[in-house]
């Protein structure tokens, strides 16, 4: 399982580093889309600890919303709500 991890973590990054390459500047675009990722994690845990079921700020969620921003953040919160 944490080879499937690392794996899937690459290829996250290949895909994220590419995306951001086609940017006109595309560090200011990966850090902007990095630290919008990691604010909107700590906002969800936070909200969501009052709602009862809190999301887990761990490597892996944090890993999640770096790479993947503001859409990592809403699929860690589908996935939270549904299982």
């Amino acid at each position: 399982m944490d080879v499937l991890a690392i794996i899937i973590g690459i290829i996250l990054t290949v895909i994220f580093v590419h995306k951001c390459g086609l940017q006109k500047k595309p560090v200011k675009a990966m850090v902007i889309n990095s630290l919008s990722g990691v604010v909107g994690l700590i906002a969800a845990a936070v909200i969501t600890g009052f709602a009862g079921c809190g999301v887990a700020v761990n490597a892996a969620t944090v890993l999640i919303a770096a790479v993947l921003g503001l859409p990592g953040v809403a699929m860690i919160l589908v996935c939270v709500f549904i299982f």
